[in-house]
């Protein structure tokens, strides 16, 4: 990322971060692009930003902090990893919502697919869902960003979908003849198990460079080092943690430790210590400020070993979702037909099919999930149970009244719903966003007769007694 952009970064989290919280913003910058602020000047990204130079500062302690956070291993600092520890972690890999009409399933399965993606835990994911509580920007930001990235399928299944559309098929193309052509389920199958991508010119850590030093010292391949002002400074022991070194009349031998090294190079590669006064500016000991003139000679050593030593890094992009709306008003066996199985969590990159139609091997990879919504007030519900029962963790979303806003709309809700629950069950309850666009008496009016009446009749089809109470409770309301 350029200097310019990082700049346009900063500027925008600073304007917009809360009142006193500008600081702690700034400490947040610093951690989320600690990468790409290597070798920038972090003077000039902080006065452009925040018309304060000083800031500078406050950019290297988010840096710094990072930094204690992937070796406390609260952060990752491979993606791959992150990826790999992510989905061992989130066990359910199939994931249905279902509930009554209105209870947010397909506004929820966003919610989702972005905490997975933040690496929430599965049980907060589960419970936060059935809590079935209103989405945050934060959320949909997370989601827009996913489905920027093409990482995300949504598809609607109803009586005619088939094996063809969504696994692979023959079809004819635009001049008549007859091709084979994948499905939306094995192309996005293909993108999850095929998105390593080669990333070059990334440079070693510290830890590697550490060592580079010391294998040098080892094997006595090391010319003398010299301080800031040419005096000579002797090696007399390089352990794994410390470097016991004496500078050239000094009567005793002193300690350079690694971690505060470790800092040391990480404020000389960011510009922050450009000469051994600076390390004060650093989070380090106070004996370490004051051997400023040991620290800085190894911290430029370390440095040039550093940029003078790239890798070659594979990384994985994280997860990829499908989204299946109406699940049940497909025919499963027909559309997964042998896949079924392999949809299983156990059975992810490990087991594998030939495909019937271009006999090739294919496997369902751990990074797929598969999310799918279900009205639970369809009859066809029956027709699905014995097929996903086993394979999908079912979450069942609840109608919440919180989430009404207009007052008479939200008695209304409550009861309806308790009428419903009595005569035809708890499953049957009206949604919440049903009423949530309520914001007058004619919202109101418009709800009850194109909304509600025609859901009501269906629910108390030949049930004429019942479907003239409910009807009453309406027109209770319309006459208060």
């Amino acid at each position: 990322m350029r200097e310019d952009e990082l700049i346009l970064k900063l500027k925008d989290m600073y304007l917009n971060a809360a009142d006193k919280k500008q600081v702690s913003t700034i400490h947040l910058f610093g951690i989320q692009y600690k990468d790409e602020l290597k070798n920038k000047k972090l003077k000039n990204i902080a006065k452009e930003a925040t018309g304060k130079e000083s800031y500078y500062a406050e950019i290297n302690k988010g840096m710094n902090l990072s930094i204690l956070l992937e070796n406390n291993n609260l952060l990752k600092k491979d993606n791959n990893k992150l990826m790999t520890d992510n989905n061992r972690r989130f066990k359910s890999k199939n994931i249905m919502l279902y509930g009554a009409p209105g209870v947010g399933k397909t506004h929820n399965y966003k919610k989702l697919i972005s905490m997975i993606e933040n690496g929430n835990s599965e049980q907060d994911i589960f419970k936060s869902i059935k809590t079935n509580e209103n989405t945050t920007d934060e959320f949909n930001d997370v989601f827009n960003i996913i489905n920027n990235e093409k990482r995300i399928q949504f598809v609607t299944f109803h009586q005619s979908y088939s094996y063809e559309d969504f696994i692979e098929g023959f079809r004819p193309n635009e001049d008549g003849n007859i091709e084979l052509e994948d499905g939306i389920f094995k192309l996005i199958c293909d993108k999850a198990r095929n998105q390593i991508k080669e990333v070059k010119h990334k440079y070693i850590s510290f830890d590697e460079a550490f060592e580079i030093f010391r294998s040098k010292y080892i094997e006595n391949e090391l010319d003398k080092i010299y301080s800031v002002s040419n005096i000579e400074i002797e090696i007399h022991e390089f352990k794994e943690k410390t470097i016991r070194v004496q500078s050239k009349n000094a009567k005793d031998s002193q300690y350079v430790k690694k971690n505060d090294l470790e800092k040391v190079v990480e404020g000389i590669i960011n510009n922050i210590v450009n000469k051994p006064s600076d390390i004060k500016s650093l989070d380090v000991k106070k004996d370490t400020i004051s051997l400023g003139g040991l620290y800085y000679p190894f911290g430029k050593i370390i440095q040039k070993i550093i940029e003078n030593n790239q890798k070659l890094v594979e990384e994985k992009e994280e997860n990829f979702y499908i989204v299946i709306d109406e699940i049940n008003r497909g025919n499963i066996s027909k559309i997964f037909g042998e896949l079924i199985t392999l949809i299983e969590e156990d059975k992810r990159d490990e087991y594998e099919v030939t495909l019937p139609y271009s006999k090739e091997k294919f496997k369902i990879p751990s990074n797929l999930f598969i999310i799918a919504t279900m009205n639970s007030t369809d009859k066809s519900i029956a027709t699905i149970d014995i097929a996903l029962r086993r394979r999908f963790t079912f979450l069942k979303m609840k109608p919440n009244e919180d989430l009404v806003i207009n007052s008479d709309a939200k008695v209304l809700m409550h009861t309806l719903n308790k009428f419903i629950e009595e005569k035809i069950g708890d499953d049957y309850k009206l949604g919440h966003s049903y009423f949530m666009k309520i914001n007058n008496d004619e919202d109101l009016e418009f709800i009850k007769e194109y909304k509600l009446k025609p859901l009501l009749e269906e629910y108390f089809y030949a049930d004429d007694d019942n479907y003239k109470k409910v009807l009453k409770l309406l027109e209770k309301d319309e006459n208060e």
